[in-house]
């Protein structure tokens, strides 16, 4: 097997055998490895977060390529997984400003994965879905739901087996708590 991997050549699709996807895997990296990172950055993720999805974009060709998964142009399904995971961050972060929202805080560049923010004015998003975490389940199921899944309430509604309005009313008792600790825990 050549380490040839442009189309065209005797390479264009490939399938399975250790040794051959540690080839395969190898040499898009080598001969791609800044074109994939300056891509992803170019869709908004931050250093760390792009070097995150190109590592994660390796290891599912590795996987796909180990399965017997037959790849006729690894270049396109690199990047067209990268951009997935592009697509994935930004909704990932719109989900998250949106229960930040909720909830009456800010969302600040470093909230976004830019970690030009000012420490002092940042929402710890973590601390808030550990807030999350402590809600009765119904309620944190359902913030879940939406803010994470990003599912209307009807389609929430289907998954607890209650009806959109009460899904709307579990989430609203739910956001009205996160309110009320995080106020407490900014007084103390």
């Amino acid at each position: 097997m050549t380490d040839s991997l442009v189309p065209g050549s005797s390479a264009d699709s490939i399938a399975g055998g250790d040794a051959r996807c540690e080839r395969t895997v190898q040499s898009l990296y080598q001969r791609r490895s800044q074109e994939m990172f300056g891509f992803v950055r170019r869709l908004g993720l931050d250093d760390e977060d792009a070097s995150d999805a190109v590592q994660e974009t390796m290891l599912r060709l590795w996987r796909e390529l180990d399965s017997g998964t037959e790849i006729a142009d690894p270049d396109a399904w690199t990047f067209r997984t990268l951009y997935r995971l592009g697509i994935d961050s930004h909704r990932l972060t719109r989900r998250i400003r949106g229960v930040i929202d909720r909830v009456g805080g800010r969302l600040t560049a470093a909230d976004r994965g830019h970690h030009d923010g000012d420490p002092a004015q940042r929402i710890d998003v973590d601390a808030i879905w550990h807030a999350v975490d402590r809600l009765p389940k119904r309620q944190r199921a359902v913030l879940y739901l939406r803010y994470r899944a990003d599912l209307p309430y009807e389609r929430i509604g289907l998954a607890l087996c209650i009806t959109p309005s009460a899904a709307r009313g579990h989430a609203s008792t739910g956001l009205a708590t996160l309110r009320r600790r995080l106020d407490n825990e900014d007084e103390q």
